[in-house]
């Protein structure tokens, strides 16, 4: 693409990795449904699902005997709707799951088409600390060897108890370090994920050997300096590999077409897909020109409604 030769792989500090949290889209949201002031906690009860009203809800589960935290988003009209989607959105190092649901505006997009967002907590030390462990970073989630598809498993567990998700419409979505966790989830847990949507982060696991295709949609700013586009940084040892290598092993992974289609920039935004996929599943990129390590705001891409739009025409069959 024209502009490639543009990039420069720049060190920066490391905190970056969850900085766009704090970054709202432009656009604000309607007027929200006010949370439930209780906080409930999980239970093992094998019940049938409660229909639970439209809201925000913090939910606590029991990993290994540790507790983990998550944001829950209950979307007007769900107990109408019959089993509803699940987006899963991971934040990034340092981020937090509030800050990840303000940055990407999920709440928004849920309420507008009909699924539930679930917000994860990361493990660290407290605020500005929480990462996950996606296989070559980050921070502590690392450092402890944590196994997120174990929490990612119990998350759905207790989803089943509250509401009715329908199995072939799971996703995860991420930005940074929680980009780097949905293409592991997408290598580890392709039996329950559809499709991915990793923002500003590439694939750092391995060996990656998903039991089934998983749809990709990767979106990435082009100047890019914490994850470079074209590979390397200063995060991990060794370097980031290049989004062309991620998107080249999905391809690949996926048994698509080597051969894409690729859109004209349209606001310094370049769109490349690859189809023919086994399962109905693609690999999509969005390249950014000129955006740096940040969840895309809506005046320059509408990353959060872009994503959604992949996933529901990526069911699993």
């Amino acid at each position: 693409m024209r502009f490639l030769s543009r990039l420069r792989s720049l060190p920066v500090p490391i905190f970056l990795l969850g900085l766009a949290s704090c970054n709202p889209l432009s656009t604000p949201p309607p007027t929200a449904t006010p949370a439930p002031s209780a906080t409930p906690t999980s239970t093992a009860a094998a019940t049938a699902p409660q229909l639970l009203p439209p809201g925000d809800y913090g939910r606590t589960v029991d990993v290994d005997g540790v507790k983990r935290f998550y944001l829950l988003h209950v979307p007007p009209g769900s107990d109408a709707l019959g089993p509803v989607p699940a987006v899963f959105v991971f934040h990034g190092w340092s981020g937090t799951p509030k800050e990840v649901q303000g940055s990407t505006d999920f709440n928004y997009v849920a309420d507008r088409n009909g699924f539930i967002a679930v917000y994860p907590q990361g493990t660290g030390t407290g605020k500005g600390d929480l990462s996950w462990n996606a296989g070559d970073c980050c921070g502590a989630a690392l450092a402890a060897d944590t196994d997120e598809p174990a929490f990612v498993r119990r998350m759905l567990a207790d989803l089943e108890t509250l509401v009715r998700i329908d199995p072939k419409r799971t996703y995860a979505a991420g930005f940074s370090n929680g980009a780097f966790l949905s293409y592991r989830l997408a290598c580890e847990m392709s039996e329950t994920f559809a499709a991915v949507a990793p923002v500003g982060g590439v694939l750092v696991f391995e060996p990656c050997l998903p039991q089934q295709p998983v749809a990709v949609i990767h979106v990435h700013g082009l100047y890019d300096r914490t994850v470079p586009y074209e590979g390397g940084g200063v995060v991990v040892s060794g370097g980031f590999p290049s989004v062309e290598e991620t998107i080249h092993t999905w391809v690949g992974l996926d048994g698509c077409d080597p051969s894409p289609l690729v859109d004209e920039p349209f606001r310094n935004v370049t769109h490349t897909a690859y189809g023919s996929c086994r399962a109905g599943t693609a690999v999509e990129r969005y390249a950014i020109d000129l955006y740096g390590h940040r969840w895309p705001t809506a005046n320059v891409f509408p990353a959060s409604q872009t994503i959604w739009d992949f996933f529901a025409a990526h069911p699993k069959p």
